[in-house]
């Protein structure tokens, strides 16, 4: 507060937010300092405005910063999800082609099994063929062997009937049979293989029988084994697509922040140079309004006329609340280098002159807190500023 009392010592001080004039002609009366008043006052209505419009352009600049950050951090939170969810498919994914493989070799399995089944039941019918055919042997040898019999049993031989009741089979008959002794050794021999071979083929066919069923026992259970398989791929499958379906959600998810994101961005650069603009805009008024009062200088330099009259209240009479008075002021513990005038509805009214002069200062910036903002500071002569 010392230093403003250094600054404008002896002088009585408005601050002003538009265009000053001063007094010129006859005494009290009160004049324009230019006749671009009117264009002075526009230019700092419009640097007023372009100050309110950037500290609103200012508010919402940063509040699309912190918007684009809050959308970028649920994006990343999805993406952490996107990546969480498709390892997991991928685990699935494997899973399933290990019991793809599985199947296979099980279908493989049974496969083989079933040609071995197809072959055993070959060599069955085969067997079976086999025995077939030496059972017509056999019949035709027994067939010949009863037309022996009859012959005998016709001549009334007491063989005969001996034979008959100590065999248990007509092999047996035929074996133990002293008929025999007029049979050839050869045919003999002959219907001994004869009688081995159906043996041994029956006993084949047999091992035959029970390996087939073995082989369709290994069957079922290969196919039984088959199904879980089965089931289990099934169950993969469905987890796979629930994986799959949650992915995509993810996916449309994080896409929707991805647009946020890019319009916010997109707005965000729009009001970016939209404030380089207003900045632009509120410069070239600033300088205009800088060249107005220089003008309104010079052209004072040459047409002032000094005031002899008395001092004229410098604001229209219905405004008359004085906050501060001039002098020594008890709340500052100092001098106050002016007057204060503190009325309400006085934003954007018109400030004269208290006296004829020439405008030697005119502060046209302000930077809050510090010095009185903008002014300007008039010559009255005599020492009185």
């Amino acid at each position: 507060m010392k230093r403003k009392a250094r600054t404008i010592r002896n002088t009585v001080f408005v601050a002003v937010c538009c265009a000053a004039v001063i007094l010129s002609g006859q005494p009290s009366m009160i004049r324009p300092l230019v006749s671009h008043a009117d264009t002075q006052s526009d230019l700092a209505q419009k640097i007023k405005d372009a100050d309110d419009k950037l500290k609103e352009l200012e508010q919402k600049i940063a509040e699309a910063g912190t918007d684009i950050e809050s959308n970028k951090e649920l994006q990343d939170n999805y993406w952490e999800k996107l990546v969480t969810t498709q390892n997991k498919i991928d685990l699935v994914n494997l899973s399933v082609a290990d019991k793809e493989q599985e199947i296979v070799d099980k279908e493989a399995e049974i496969a083989a099994v079933e040609l071995r089944i197809s072959e055993t039941e070959a060599s069955i019918a085969d067997k079976e063929m086999q025995i077939e055919m030496l059972d017509k042997q056999n019949k035709e040898n027994i067939e010949r062997f009863g037309q022996i019999m009859h012959a005998m049993y016709i001549t009334d031989s007491d063989d005969y009937l001996s034979i008959i009741a100590g065999s248990a089979d007509f092999y047996d008959i035929f074996v133990r049979s002293e008929i025999m002794k007029s049979v050839n050794e050869q045919n003999l021999n002959f219907m001994h293989q004869l009688m081995s071979d159906i043996e041994k083929l029956e006993q084949d066919e047999k091992d035959l029988e029970d390996a087939k069923k073995n082989l369709e026992y290994d069957k079922i259970t290969l196919e039984s084994e088959k199904d879980e398989l089965i089931d289990e791929k099934t169950a993969l499958d469905e987890e796979k697509k629930y994986y799959n379906d949650l992915n995509t959600s993810y996916w449309d998810e994080y896409n929707t922040y991805a647009v946020k994101i890019q319009d916010l961005e997109s707005r965000q650069a729009n009001l970016q140079y939209e404030k380089k603009v207003t900045q632009a805009d509120r410069e070239k008024a600033e300088k205009a309004l800088e060249e107005e009062i220089r003008r309104a200088q010079e052209a004072a330099k040459h047409n002032t006329v000094y005031d002899t009259g008395e001092w004229a209240w410098p604001v229209s009479p219905s405004y008359t609340l004085i906050t501060t008075y001039f002098g020594y002021d008890a709340w500052r513990n100092g001098n106050h280098g002016g007057i204060d005038i503190g009325n309400s509805g006085m934003m954007g009214a018109n400030i004269y002159a208290s006296k004829g002069g020439e405008v030697i200062v005119a502060k046209t910036t302000y930077i809050p807190g510090y010095d009185y903002g903008m002014y300007v500071v008039i010559d009255h002569g005599n020492g009185y500023q």
